[in-house]
Order: structure tokens, then sequence, then C-alpha cells
């Protein structure tokens, strides 16, 4: 039987002849309330260690969650500082990259700038090429038809392209020669 405060408080002793209790009554009731606060004892210490085991437990988790809070920033940090790294990597590749694409473009430009150099100087050795030619053309014309006899002075350049007769070029004289009516007189 279980005892509660009520129990306790109510609790009635018989009465004995001389105004006293029954000693075996008070016995039986304080055997059964030492059985009883024992239980409560135990139960209470019971109660007890489980609280201290339940508070290691909680020291314990709370120090993995500390432990993991702690992996966590360093996780963080390290994920930022990896982040930074690489972003620092690629500006590095970026800027690498862009100089020598610069390189690139000022070669390109510098050879382009040869190249027009070179044909300019192609067309000039052409043009003065084709006025030697011309020249030494003339010239031979001149001679020749100085050899064939005719009397008449080598007109200038300009004069003679004046006086060529239409049809008349520069390799003219490579054709066979033909009869003149000034050469019958």
């Amino acid at each position: 039987m279980k005892l509660t405060p009520l129990d306790i408080q109510l609790k009635t002793f018989r009465k004995l002849r001389l105004g006293g209790v029954d000693d075996k009554e008070v016995r039986a009731f304080l055997e059964l309330c030492a059985s009883e606060m024992e239980d409560l004892i135990r139960k209470l210490h019971k109660q007890d260690e489980e609280l201290r085991r339940l508070g290691t437990r909680i020291e314990e988790l709370r120090a993995r969650e500390h432990l993991l809070q702690q992996t966590l920033t360093t996780a963080q940090k390290l994920t930022d500082e990896l982040k930074d790294q690489a972003r620092k990597e690629s500006q590095i590749i970026v800027s690498e990259a862009e100089l020598q694409a610069e390189k690139i473009v000022q070669n390109a430009q510098q050879k382009r700038l040869q190249l027009i150099q070179e044909i300019d100087d192609l067309k000039r050795a052409r043009q003065t090429f084709v006025q030697q030619l011309a020249s030494l053309l003339d010239t031979h014309k001149a001679l020749l038809e100085s050899a064939r006899g005719d009397p008449a002075a080598p007109p200038a350049p300009q004069q003679r392209a004046a006086a060529t007769p239409p049809g008349d070029d520069n390799v003219s004289f490579l054709a066979p020669p033909t009869k003149r009516a000034d050469t019958k007189k």
C-alpha cells in the first residue's frame, strides 16, 4: 500500500486505556512509512542518477554540436578561400589571355603594316620596271627606226604618243617589215 501525505495527516491510532496509543500500531505505521520512504529515496536516487546521465549526454551532445559548428565554420572558410583562390586564378588566366591576345593583335598589326609596306614597295618597283621597260622599248624602237633608214629624228616620248598612228603599239617593231612609200623614191 502506498502512502500519501493525506494518509499520514489523517492517520489516527487507537486509544489505550491510560490515554496512550497502541505501540504495535504505531510501529507498523512507522515501518510502512520507512518502507515507503525507502522506495521514494531509491526512486529519487535513480532519478538523480538518470538526471546525471542525461546531463552527461547533453554535455556530450553540446560538445558534438560545438564541434560540428566549428567544422561547418572551417568548411565555410575553406570554401570561401577556395572560391577566392579560384577567382584570383581565373583573373590571372584572363589577364594572361588578354595580354597574349594583345600581343597577337599587335604582331598581326605589325605584320599587316609590313605587308602593306611590301605591297607598296612592289607597286613602286613594278611602276619603275614598267617605266624602264617603256623607256627601253622606246629607245629600241627609235634605234630600229633609225636602222631602217628613217631620216627623221626620233620624236620625244610625248610627241611619239601623239604621232603614233592608231593601232601602233610598243611592240609593233616585232612585226615583219612592210614597204613604205618613202623608200621607193
